[in-house]
Order: C-alpha cells, then structure tokens, then sequence
C-alpha cells in the first residue's frame, strides 16, 4: 500500500496592476489528511511571511480534504485576514467542493471557479 501523499508547488505573480503586491499561489495535488496536512501548512507559513497580502490556493488536484486539512485553511484566512489580506481558494475538485458544502465553509472563503478568476479577484486585494 502506497503511503499517502501531498505535492505542493509555490510561486509568486505580481498581480494585473504591476504597481500592487505579489500574490502567492499555492497549487496542491493529492490528499489533504492528517498525514500530509503539514506539507501545506509549512507552504502557508512561508506565504505568510512575504509581503503578500493575497495568497491564492489551486485545489483542483486535492482529491481528500479532512478536518485537519480545513483547519489549517481557516487558520491560514484568519491570519491573512488579520493583516487586511485574504486566502482565495480556485478550482476546488468535486470531493472537496462536497466537503466544503456539508461543513458550510462555501460561504466562508472566496472560491473562484479558475486560476484566472482567482488572479482577477487578488488583483482587487492587492490594489487596497
């Protein structure tokens, strides 16, 4: 049996407007568990230690989310919010949309349908 795994891939974009602050994107494939959920936390933190004020999470590859996996996202938007930032979420999987319906947090991220409605909707953060 195959341990489970998370990838996590960061980078930093400068948002449409050149003049405003990187966005952090953070692009995460696998399952988001007790066992991987470390891997994205640690890639939180090092977002949340730049001057971003917008970090921008592609959940598009996340096949799992558990408690633990929503606990740190609502960490993580709690901790950007405090700074007058903000934790986008784009491209959830049907899995992880499921998740987010039953346990209500739909209405309580930003979630973009694509990367690029996500970079539209950092561009008006990052511009404040």
């Amino acid at each position: 049996m195959m341990a489970p795994t998370l990838v996590v891939r960061e980078s930093t974009e400068q948002a449409a407007d050149a003049s405003s602050m990187p966005i952090v994107v953070i692009r995460a494939s696998g399952r988001l568990d007790a066992s991987t959920v470390s891997i994205l936390e640690h890639a939180l933190v090092r977002a949340l230690h730049t001057a971003a004020k917008v970090v921008i999470l592609d959940l598009s590859e996340v096949t799992y989310i558990s408690s633990s996996g929503l606990r740190v996202l609502l960490t993580s938007r709690r901790q950007l919010r405090d700074r007058r930032g903000e934790l986008i979420l784009c491209a959830l999987s049907q899995n992880v949309r499921d998740v987010f319906d039953m346990v209500g947090f739909t209405a309580l991220f930003g979630i973009a349908d694509s990367i690029d409605q996500a970079r539209q909707i950092a561009a008006g953060y990052s511009s404040e």
